[in-house]
């Protein structure tokens, strides 16, 4: 008698990380063991709020989850962690994919996940994304997402809306609290800040990196740089906080809150593209 072999269904799903928390131990995870570190560089990797997310949903249907490094790279951004727990298997792969500074909001998590029961996968999902307050399929930039990835945003949306077995509204596809009136672009004369100017930065190897002003944004009195790589050609882009120093000397530091960051994104998207700037 033919031996039949096993019906596994699985998905493909993309995420975006918001917060570099928990920090885990790789050393500790290659023995497949979960420990949190909360500060340092070497020997960690970045976790992310999806990943402790997810760990929690699988520990929540299997006291005996497993959880193993597969592989990790020098940037803490780059890992690959295989899940077993309850009949299903998964890997989650983080991958860095924009810009130069160490943010969650420069990286990916590609969710690969299967078991038998195509039921129990989607009550699974349902159940990971409830977990969120905001959505985990609302990316930072669609534009590059589509260019690395080669998925755009209403693949990604249509293979979560799949996986989970219901229809993902219009409004789900949207930032929570996102208002556009909240921000506003403006003029250069009044921030101060020419466009078309151009800053260098060095990035961890000392290597410069030059980056084009396209204007400005304005919340709660803190202004923000819209920014692009002078030598890249793709429409990827940086928002920075303009501080100001003595005498209007103006330098530059990170947005540290990914909320607002993601939030600075959307309303400097439709700046640039009303303005044709990049």
């Amino acid at each position: 008698m033919p031996i039949r072999a096993k019906l596994v269904h699985s998905v493909t799903l993309i995420a975006q990380p918001r917060n570099k928390h928990p920090m885990l131990k790789t050393s500790a995870l290659k023995l497949g063991d979960y420990e949190i570190k909360n500060r340092g560089t070497f020997g960690l990797l970045w976790f992310t709020d999806f990943g402790e997310k997810f760990w929690e949903a699988c520990t929540t249907v299997d006291e005996g989850a497993k959880i193993r490094l597969r592989e990790s790279g020098f940037d803490e951004m780059n890992w690959s962690i295989s899940f077993r727990f309850a009949g299903f298997k998964a890997r989650l792969s983080a991958i860095k994919y924009k810009g130069f500074f160490g943010s969650p909001k420069n990286s990916l998590i590609e969710l690969k996940i299967g078991t038998k029961n195509p039921n129990d996968l989607r009550m699974f999902l349902q159940a990971l994304c409830s977990k969120f307050e905001t959505p985990p399929w609302i990316l930072n930039n669609w534009k590059k997402t589509e260019t690395t990835i080669e998925m755009s945003k209403d693949d990604i949306i249509k293979s979560w809306s799949d996986a989970m077995g219901r229809e993902i509204t219009e409004e789900e596809t949207k930032l929570k609290g996102w208002g556009s009136s909240l921000f506003a672009s403006k003029p250069s004369t009044e921030v101060k800040i020419e466009e078309d100017d151009i800053e260098i930065f060095e990035d961890q190897d000392g290597v410069e990196i030059k980056m084009k002003i396209h204007g400005a944004l304005e919340v709660e009195g803190n202004e923000y740089a819209i920014m692009s790589y002078v030598d890249n050609i793709s429409s990827e882009f940086e928002i920075m906080m303009i501080n100001r120093g003595r005498g209007n000397k103006v330098s530059y530091s990170n947005v540290e809150n990914d909320e607002l960051y993601e939030q600075l994104s959307e309303a400097a998207a439709h700046h640039l593209e009303a303005n044709s700037a990049i």
